[in-house]
């Protein structure tokens, strides 16, 4: 049998009447063991975190598999917990909707391409508290039923890091004054608009990415006023942001590629404010200000676009301030029938067949200072 390393060696013998050296603690553990009833001796149980820390909320653990959690659904884990609890949803496909009425927390744990909220017939998550949130899920749609996929009625909604996509009406809608929190969402295919913004719904909508609407990457209306940074708006068979029926918005450093009809749209009313965005690959033309549209546009790209950089038509009013509008195949900027606007220090160099276009009914009602053609 090997020694301990701590016990004696042959060269090391006790002289007569030197104490004996104590024992070593291997060998108290294992005296302990023997002497013990093993049917007592009980594993010390392992901390798993959940709760055990006084200052963090209640979590349950939702888990499809039998005796893996507390509960095998969202919602039974919902109807359960108390308001400000957590839930924490283990990988699965889970066929429900999830109505959020008190303050809670719904975070999947795990990979979440392989947390799917799977909605028929209903929303996905309907949200109707003062605050929440959910993150690390996807969720979807798997039918043409007439409701949203996230439908956000009042409060504050922290959505994040989530895949959203679907058939129905649009994947978000925000409206009765509701100011969620949108971050690093992938928010796409859907038959209608990716996120839609009405009835003085707000929101704060930050690095999600945007793409394959057959209708608008984001619609603003109805006294919609939401703040969009960073996002990637691409790819899609309407317009990136279309602004309309009194909508509003403040629209900063964001990226807008390759929509059908335009970057972004505004029309009826619709006043929103849009800073150092770029916005090229529009199918028609870059930004569309028409029917009464207004807006104000400082210092964007306009770049790269088919068609105009800019078309302004029928009643549009934009304010358009020291924007770069190049590279433009059908001017950079094209004003047409009863429009007009302000328009400063603006860079128009490189656009074809020119820098302008304006329409005789339109050069009573435009300003023009100091652009670079």
């Amino acid at each position: 049998m090997s020694q301990s390393p701590l016990a004696a060696t042959p060269g090391d013998q006790p002289k007569e009447n030197t104490p004996a050296p104590p024992p070593v603690l291997a060998d108290l553990i294992l005296s302990a063991i023997a002497a013990a009833d093993s049917a007592k001796i009980i594993a010390a149980p392992v901390k798993t975190g959940l709760a055990a820390d006084p200052n963090q909320p209640k979590t349950w653990v939702v888990d499809p598999r039998p005796h893996q959690g507390d509960f095998p659904t969202i919602s039974e884990a919902i109807e359960q917990a108390g308001p400000g609890q957590r839930i924490l949803v283990r990988p699965g496909r889970y066929r429900e909707g999830l109505r959020l009425e008190k303050p809670l927390e719904i975070i999947g744990d795990g990979n979440r391409d392989e947390i799917v909220v799977e909605a028929a017939g209903r929303e996905a998550v309907c949200f109707n508290t003062h605050f929440g949130r959910v993150a690390n899920l996807t969720l979807c749609r798997t039918d043409d039923s007439p409701f949203y996929l996230v439908d956000i009625a009042e409060g504050r909604l922290d959505l994040d890091n989530c895949d959203l996509s679907g058939r129905g009406l649009a994947c978000i809608a925000i409206h009765g004054h509701a100011d969620p929190r949108l971050r690093r969402n992938r928010i796409h295919d859907g038959r209608s608009a990716g996120v839609l913004v009405y009835e003085h719904g707000q929101g704060t909508l930050e690095d999600n990415d945007i793409f394959g609407h057959s209708l608008s990457g984001v619609e603003i209306k109805d006294g919609g006023n939401p703040v969009l940074r960073r996002n990637h708006l691409h790819d899609g068979r309407g317009a990136g942001i279309f602004v309309h029926q009194r909508g509003r918005g403040v629209l900063e450093d964001n990226e807008i590629s390759s929509w059908a009809a335009a970057g972004v749209a505004v029309a009826g009313g619709g006043d929103p404010l849009l800073r150092r965005n770029r916005i090229h690959g529009g199918g028609q033309c870059g930004v569309l200000v028409y029917e009464r549209g207004k807006g104000t546009f400082e210092d964007n790209e306009l770049v790269g676009n088919a068609g105009a950089g800019l078309l302004v038509r029928t009643g549009g009013e934009p304010v358009v301030r020291r924007n770069k509008i190049n590279y433009n195949s059908a001017f950079g900027i094209l004003i047409w029938e009863s429009s007009g606007g302000v328009y400063e220090t603006n860079d128009l160099t490189g656009n074809e067949p020119g820098p302008w276009h304006v329409h005789d009914s339109s050069k009573s009602w435009i300003k023009l200072v100091g652009n670079l053609e």
